[in-house]
């Protein structure tokens, strides 16, 4: 385990390694527990019941003490499926024959609730109660950026003079441009650092610090919509809402995915004065 996890340093990126890391620590401290010490020795039999023994530890009703509950369905399969990239390395270089995980039985998956639209009022809901995170959720309502973008957006990322965004875009690996709403502009404090992050309370070095960061503005507007009985939503609901908001505008499906893709200035500026009696609002 110890040979595949260098392997994998070698060949994915930190969050991958960290992920990696903690499933396969874990998994090996099941295998001891069971006195299993040899890849060999594992069988389907002890991978189902280490499927079966994943738990996680919640705060009970009191809010003091805690207690273990089962994981989801696709944290199990998360489990299995790095475990099997394991053991097919070690059929690969011929340290074991065959790989058991292909035959182990993972629980029913239920469907997950998918990231809806926001509604008008889940919209006045969370910006009459943003209080400091007012200036973040209105990024992401005016601009449909993924939440980890508009995380690690700078002073420097913002034009003024051209009323435009440059940011690197995380998912498609590239520095792209696209306009930003009047609004956002007059919210921003001047003689700002160039290097200076917009929101430092959610902006990380690294990706699994980024996917912490950004638990606590989504936990927060969660749990404004859960005290006024609204359905879930979360961090991405802000992008669908852009989104919707560009189609009643008028614009094509193929404009919607240029700006909703963060494509190149010269494309993207062809919509700015379309967009911009929206991004105003």
């Amino acid at each position: 385990m110890s040979k595949y996890l260098i392997f994998v340093e070698n060949r994915k990126a930190e969050k991958a390694v960290y992920a990696a890391k903690c499933i396969l620590y874990r998994f090996r401290d099941f295998m001891f527990s069971q006195n299993v010490k040899r890849l060999d020795q594992i069988n389907v039999s002890l991978l189902d019941d280490y499927i079966d023994s994943i738990k996680k530890k919640v705060k009970a009703e009191n809010g003091k003490d805690y207690k273990e509950i089962s994981v989801a369905p696709k944290t199990k399969k998360n489990h299995l499926q790095e475990i099997s990239l394991m053991l097919d390395q070690a059929v690969k270089e011929d340290v074991i024959q065959s790989n058991p995980a292909t035959k182990a039985t993972l629980p029913k998956m239920i469907k997950q609730r998918e990231n809806r639209v926001l509604a008008p009022i889940d919209l006045e809901i969370i910006f009459e109660s943003a209080g400091g995170w007012s200036l973040y959720y209105a990024f992401l309502y005016h601009t449909g950026l993924w939440a980890g973008d508009v995380a690690l957006l700078k002073y420097g990322n913002i034009d003024i003079k051209k009323k435009a965004i440059t940011s690197f875009v995380r998912k498609s690996r590239k520095k792209q441009e696209f306009p930003i709403a009047k609004v956002l502009i007059n919210q921003l404090p001047k003689g700002m650092s160039e290097d200076t992050p917009i929101f430092p309370d959610v902006y990380a070095d690294t990706e699994r610090k980024l996917t912490d960061n950004l638990a606590k503005p989504r936990k927060f507007m969660q749990k404004l919509l859960k005290a006024n009985n609204r359905p879930h939503a979360t961090l991405h609901s802000f992008r669908h809402t852009f989104n919707n908001s560009l189609r009643d505008l008028g614009l094509s499906t193929e404009d919607r995915q240029v700006l909703l893709a963060h494509a190149s200035s010269d494309r993207s500026e062809e919509h700015t004065s379309e967009l911009q009696s929206h991004l105003n609002l």
